[in-house]
């Protein structure tokens, strides 16, 4: 393995479309290798207005009854794989994670499908803006109760969230700033799909909040939480730890935050400090977060070229511990070594057998292993190359001698096959059949080993 990988324009377009994205096909690799880093990242902040690539059965859609939750987690997995705006999608599944709500408690799927789309027309947009909109949208009134946040009996849950979890952080406001926040937001409620006001229920007395007294409602308050710098440091923290790696040193973070809050928290201007900075192409940054299943099989279903896949398929986040639309708690998903703890680890490496092996002939997922090749099924000379070939495409061509030692052990298994032996697996000849499960099994291998499941 290079010392420096990521001095190769090849792996550096790889790592960036792995974080700013969900990874990269051949052809989008090559693409974005054949441009300066700054362009590249330019071209993926410059989202036009496409929306989702893939909506909801509109007559589905119109009727909030007939949109199931399982439609959901499909159509977003659709749209995270075949999208042409990775980068918006990546930040969508950000703000997903940022402000949770989820299917466990809120009623209606259409309010998650609306608040979704919110999250993406604001993905590079002004989180001062953003926070504003959440707070008046109806899947977050509904889960964090502010229905029941009224002028006679203030509930505390939204204010509570929104300073500890959404913004400021926990240790920068007391127990009185939640009180005073609480009262600010009575009256915001929603009917139906739509955010509503209700003056009669609305406290507007003098509130003193974080040292400032005044009438003030909602917005006030989001305005003084943002006034502090606190705020933006966190979430410039959080997004670098999403995008890059964890930790960062109090220098870099003091960059990060200057850009945030001096640009009145514009995040695509923070987006593309993080993706430009020096440590996001420095080795601390290669392969140092753990994919998390949303990740692990859209980066799967894209490095295998697979073009579409069943709505059955949506069980598999699920089962490696991370269902779209339902977090586990309004803290999110804690990420990191939790995707890979003792109770889902085996769920991603059968899911991974699944993607490379597919037994389940009802479950198709047409591509072929020999396609992955850049010299395609005539550069397999041997079991070495053919191994080669596909350490190059899925894991940019870095891991330790001897795992390609042992992958190349297991393809070959004594046969020593040729060339002629891997045309004959690729065209499908019986003959070929047995070669061809051990390509296959070589995949499966490849998916399951630390290097690939590390981001």
């Amino acid at each position: 393995m290079s010392d420096n990988p990521l001095s190769d324009r090849q792996v550096q377009a790889a790592h960036l479309l792995r974080r700013a994205g969900f990874g990269g096909t051949a052809a989008e690799i090559a693409q974005v290798a054949s441009l300066s880093h700054n362009q590249a990242v330019e071209n993926l902040l410059n989202l036009s207005d496409l929306g989702a690539a893939f909506h909801l059965d509109p007559n589905k859609a119109t009727d909030p009854k007939q949109v199931s939750f399982n439609d959901l987690g499909y159509w977003w997995l659709l749209t995270m794989a075949y999208t042409r705006q990775p980068l918006q999608e990546k930040m969508t599944l950000f703000w997903h994670g940022l402000f949770t709500s989820a299917y466990s408690k809120v009623r209606v799927p259409l309010l998650l499908v609306n608040q979704n789309e919110m999250f993406r027309a604001n993905a590079l947009g002004n989180f001062r803006d953003l926070v504003k909109k959440v707070a008046r949208d109806p899947a977050m009134l509904d889960y964090l109760d502010g229905e029941l946040n009224r002028k006679s009996s203030p509930n505390e849950n939204w204010a509570r969230e929104m300073m500890e979890l959404f913004t400021i952080g926990i240790g920068n406001y007391s127990e009185q700033d939640v009180r005073e926040a609480a009262r600010a937001f009575t009256g915001w409620t929603f009917r139906g799909t739509e955010f509503v006001f209700q003056a009669n229920q609305h406290d507007s007395g003098a509130k003193t909040f974080m040292g400032q007294t005044g009438n003030f409602d909602g917005d006030d308050i989001i305005n003084i939480i943002l006034s502090n710098r606190l705020t933006a440091q966190r979430i410039a923290t959080r997004l670098w730890t999403f995008l890059a790696y964890p930790n960062p040193d109090s220098g870099l973070v003091g960059r990060l935050t200057d850009v945030f809050f001096n640009s009145n928290y514009d995040t695509k201007q923070l987006v593309r400090a993080i993706l430009t900075a020096p440590e996001f192409l420095s080795m601390t940054a290669y392969r140092a977060l753990v994919k998390s299943p949303v990740e692990y099989m859209v980066g799967m279903l894209k490095g295998l070229g697979i073009s579409s896949f069943e709505p059955y398929l949506n069980y598999l986040p699920r089962e490696m511990g991370q269902t779209l639309f339902n977090p586990p708690n309004v803290g999110g998903w804690m990420g990191g070594p939790a995707w890979i703890g003792s109770a889902s680890f085996f769920d991603r490496i059968n899911s991974a057998d699944l993607f490379a092996v597919n037994r389940n002939p009802m479950l198709p997922l047409a591509y072929s292993p020999y396609n992955l090749l850049a010299g395609g099924v005539q550069s397999a000379t041997s079991a070495q190359a053919m191994v080669d070939g596909l350490v190059q495409h899925l894991l940019d061509g870095q891991t330790a001698p001897q795992v390609r030692t042992a992958l190349s052990n297991y393809l070959s298994s004594g046969t020593n096959p040729t060339a002629t032996d891997f045309v004959a697996a690729a065209n499908g000849n019986p003959a070929g059949r047995a070669l061809d499960m051990r390509v296959r099994g070589t995949l499966h291998l490849i998916m399951s080993s630390p290097d690939y499941i590390l981001n």
